[in-house]
């Protein structure tokens, strides 16, 4: 700690949300790979000169450097990982990309390191940026999510009374019912797909092969939305 009572930090960071300040500055909101949420101001930022112009747009990952002064946090430094540039060339993948950091600045708490989030949301955007799909890439997402926030759905019984599953989901139970239980009747490779998904890491996303429709990507963020309580505006896009 600096004489003045200042702090410096260091964090891998995902720009999740940006607003201009003032005539060359942003406020960054940032979903910090140690730290959670940080909302941080970039001084100079919107300069055609400055080193952080390249770091500072939505989706970029990179290596952010603080100070940090009476719990304000300032960026003083940013190395570019990743600027995920790729996604922003196919509409349907810039949407997704959209709606998946939206999930993320709802989820994210400030200040509370959450690894397993920031390391699926860094996979879905790389896979949107090279041309993977973009319904498989919110499906794999919004499962994953599911089981790496503790809401793991239950594939293999009855979620109610712990029978044999038929096809059928329930989004409020949580995953398979039996034909005595209230969900919806859906194919079997539905239930298959978010087997696979459950069983593959994150990193892995590229590879994971299952079989999916635009109806279980549909499926896959209302069981999203239900299961946060979330309002996602920028879902509205996404068809």
């Amino acid at each position: 700690m600096s004489a003045g009572g200042e702090k410096s930090m260091r964090s891998l960071c995902i720009v999740m949300r940006t607003a201009n300040y003032r005539e060359n500055d942003k406020m960054l909101s940032l979903f910090s790979r140690d730290s959670g949420r940080i909302d941080a101001l970039a001084r100079g930022c919107r300069k055609d000169t400055s080193s952080l112009l390249s770091s500072t747009d939505v989706f970029c990952c990179a290596d952010f450097s603080f100070t940090i002064s009476k719990d304000r946090y300032y960026v003083t430094q940013a190395e570019l990982k990743n600027s995920f540039f790729g996604l922003r060339k196919n509409m349907s993948s810039l949407l997704t990309a959209m709606v998946l950091i939206e999930i993320a600045e709802k989820i994210v708490m400030p200040h509370e390191g959450n690894p397993r989030l920031f390391a699926l949301l860094a996979s879905a955007l790389h896979a949107l940026s090279n041309g993977e799909d973009s319904d498989k890439v919110l499906i794999f997402f919004s499962f994953k999510l599911l089981d790496n926030q503790g809401m793991r759905p239950v594939t293999d019984e009855c979620t109610v009374c712990g029978r044999a599953p038929a096809d059928r989901l329930s989004i409020l139970s949580g995953g398979t019912v039996c034909d005595e239980h209230d969900g919806i009747d859906v194919p079997h490779f539905y239930i298959e797909s978010i087997r696979k998904i459950l069983e593959t890491p994150s990193k892995d996303l590229m590879t994971c092969r299952f079989e999916y429709d635009k109806v279980l990507a549909k499926l896959s963020l209302d069981w999203v939305r239900t299961a946060f309580d979330l309002e996602l505006k920028s879902a509205e896009l996404v068809k």
